[in-house]
């Protein structure tokens, strides 16, 4: 028995067999996703982390004056010890750091001059710059010097009055307060920098 088939029937078939057969075989998966451009780490050196707070003892190379200093002045100031954590030296002697005056105010009537200082850089001995955020320790809350009430400008004389010890007089000043004075660092003075923020340093590793 012989079946007649349209030729457009036929037609379409072969062309359904055919285009998938060549689509698949074209087909290569999903594109390969590309490499990441994050470097490895180097298993050469050692990171070691100093924590906020952390205190360097340094050596003042930068004369510091409200008088003749000026604001964003740059500040030097040098380590005078070498620094280790544990067993690790993580700094040498004569580590430099570098920051500048961020605040300077001129002595005024009744107040002392106000100087701030701020750390951004240590520079070591191996020619690394690192970025650090610290400040000065002084005798003050928010890191500053200066800034005391100076006494008043006329001598009166007080009455004290002890128990069991009786009266006696004493000096103290009133009136209008004197003129405030300036404040005065010079180089070679010891101080205390304070971490802000943590510092990371990459340290060579020591062969076994």
């Amino acid at each position: 028995m012989c079946v007649k088939v349209n030729p457009l029937v036929a037609f379409v078939l072969i062309i359904g067999l055919i285009v998938p057969s060549i689509g698949y075989a074209g087909y290569k998966g999903p594109p390969t996703p590309p490499k990441s451009q994050r470097s490895e780490p180097d298993f050469r050196f050692i990171q070691y982390t100093l924590p906020a707070g952390s205190a360097f003892q340094v050596l003042l190379q930068t004369p510091l004056n409200t008088e003749s200093s000026q604001l964003n002045d740059p500040v030097e100031a040098i380590m005078d010890h070498d620094l280790y954590l544990g067993n690790e030296h993580i700094l040498r002697k004569n580590t430099r750091f570098k920051g500048y005056i961020a605040q300077l105010e001129p002595p005024i009537q009744g107040s002392n001059a106000i100087l701030y200082v701020l750390f951004n850089e240590i520079d070591t001995d191996n020619g690394d710059r690192l970025p650090i955020a610290a400040h000065i320790r002084t005798g003050r809350k928010d890191h500053k010097w200066g800034g005391e009430l100076t006494k008043g400008s006329i001598p009166l004389m007080s009455t004290q009055r002890v128990y069991e010890i009786g009266e006696y007089n004493r000096t103290v000043y009133g009136g209008p307060r004197v003129m405030g004075e300036q404040v005065n660092i010079p180089p070679g003075e010891h101080l205390t920098i304070i971490l802000d923020q943590p510092l990371n340093l990459l340290k060579p590793k020591t062969e076994p």
